[in-house]
């Protein structure tokens, strides 16, 4: 049937281009997408041109594109690296068309748009009130989009081209998914379920909280995507202790392996929440993390007014939020913790970087990784005591082979060196090191809170427009799987595009 319903489709098509035929659905999809904030602009009388003239030539467009392309003949794995990159290159286009016709700076507009879809939330918007709710409503909508679109992408566009298995792997390391064996497109659907299923049951429990619809829509559209971008000049930091405390819960579960979320409440065995190893030891993370951090922080306070078990607790639940918020990459803050030491500080930073589950939509290098390049080590340091002993790493009860321990020690070693460089070339900019570093972390990582001047109550707005676009280039390396997203920087990548372009034109020569 799906053989059949693909050739009543492609009767139309002239020409053939897997490329131009996926990008034809992907307009169709954001164009779609652009309805739901006319339809709320229009219901509060706000102006709906910006989404609607956004809307009608990306709609054509896609439509025309999807019917008179056919899926290319010779697809290779370049084809594939190819159309990943330019999926991404539209949307972050066609995302920051309602912000041109708003009014905003070309630059900024894409700024906007990458912050969102890569759902890093380094908005360049100081204030909301300035802007319509129903764009602040698709800014919020643009990083739910960017949190499903890393699904997509990874099970159901990258197995075209036969890497979506390699990729499908080391997105849920740590997850049980060696033992995975539905179809990947099955899965996809299985995933989009799970993932609008907690979107939904965030919303509800916010408006069951006292948050205005506006407030419950925008946090539940991206806190399950990690993004943290909400109709708030103060994030949480103005919302009752109980949105604060189901938005913690929330930006938690979107931190948490989307395969484990797949298999509780897809497959019905809630159990493998308390039988999952690395939820219980990325929760005591957390936990240890705050611990620290609220000691640090307490100790001096101690010292100079006294201990008051109340403001104790309240500075506790601040902090968790803060660690769980950046552990998560979320962004969303309830206190400014610019001012906090540098001890503490570096601390964050380190939560930052590490990130959480893979398989989530949170950035960073995971944590399922830095267990497996725990026990490497491990292992390391008993070779050299035992040499001729044989270590395996092995990551709860399960043996990792060789090829995914190198996938976890190479991914790490790419995030730290795109962040060192990222430094570097920030630090060319003018901006100290303070900044610098917090910018690259904050972007690469996809958190969108740095340090310093870029902290929770920074703006990004006070960057030069090359500034702004180099960082939008760390949010994209960031958002997509870092080894991935790096190919294109390579030589091997454009000589392999040189082969496949000639490649296809002598194949329509020979046609």
């Amino acid at each position: 049937m799906a053989a059949k319903g693909d050739s009543m489709i492609n009767r139309f098509a002239i020409w053939h281009s897997t490329e131009l035929k996926v990008l034809g659905g992907v307009e169709v999809a954001i164009a779609l997408m652009l309805i739901l904030p006319a339809l709320y602009a229009l219901f509060v009388g706000e102006d709906t041109s910006i989404f609607i003239d956004s809307m009608m030539p990306v709609l054509i467009l896609g439509v025309v594109q999807f019917f008179l392309f056919a899926p290319s003949v010779n697809f290779r794995t370049v084809n594939g690296l190819i159309l990943v990159a330019l999926c991404w290159l539209v949307m972050f286009v066609l995302g920051s068309l309602p912000y041109l016709y708003a009014g905003m700076e070309p630059v900024n507009a894409v700024f906007e748009s990458v912050n969102g879809f890569t759902t890093t939330g380094s908005s360049i918007i100081e204030d909301v009130n300035e802007w319509p709710v129903s764009l602040m409503i698709w800014r919020s909508m643009t990083q739910w989009l960017g949190g499903i679109a890393v699904v997509v992408i990874f099970i159901y566009i990258l197995p075209m081209f036969g890497m979506g298995r390699t990729f499908f792997s080391n997105e849920l390391e740590g997850s049980g998914s060696s033992q995975f064996s539905m179809k990947l497109k099955n899965a996809a659907g299985s995933f989009i379920i799970v993932y609008l299923a907690l979107t939904i049951l965030n919303f509800l429990m916010l408006l069951l909280c006292q948050a205005s619809f506006v407030d419950a829509l925008c946090m539940g559209l991206t806190t399950i995507s990690t993004g943290g971008l909400i109709v708030s000049n103060n994030s949480l930091s103005d919302m009752n202790i109980s949105i604060q405390i189901v938005t913690m819960l929330f930006m938690f579960i979107g931190g948490v392996n989307f395969y484990l979320h797949f298999k509780a409440i897809i497959g019905r065995r809630p159990g493998e929440y308390l039988h999952n190893k690395e939820l219980r030891y990325l929760l005591l993370w957390f936990l240890a993390a705050s611990l620290v951090i609220f000691v640090l922080y307490t100790i001096p306070k101690i010292q100079s007014a006294g201990f008051d078990f109340n403001t104790a607790l309240m500075d506790f639940k601040n902090i968790l939020f803060t660690v769980i918020s950046l552990g998560t990459t979320t962004g969303l803050y309830v206190t400014d913790f610019a001012d906090f030491s540098e001890i503490i500080l570096l601390i964050l930073l380190v939560v930052m970087i590490i990130g959480a589950s893979a398989g989530s939509t949170s950035g960073g290098i995971k944590f399922g990784r830095i267990r497996i390049i725990t026990r490497f080590f491990n292992n390391t340091f008993k070779q050299i005591l035992h040499p001729n002993a044989v270590y395996t790493v092995n990551v709860d009860d399960e043996s990792i082979d060789d090829s995914r321990v190198l996938s976890a020690v190479s991914i790490t070693l790419l995030y730290i060196l795109t962040m060192f460089l990222g430094t570097i070339v920030l630090l060319s900019q003018g901006l100290n090191w303070f900044d610098s570093i917090g910018l690259a972390a904050a972007t690469v990582t996809n958190t969108g809170m740095g340090f310093g001047s870029f902290g929770p109550t920074g703006s990004f707005i006070q960057l030069n427009d090359g500034t702004k676009i180099f960082l939008m280039l760390l949010m994209w390396v960031g958002r997509l799987e870092i080894s991935l997203a790096l190919v294109f920087f390579t030589r091997t990548f454009w000589r392999d595009v040189r082969l496949a372009y000639r490649s296809s034109v002598k194949m329509r020569r020979m046609h």
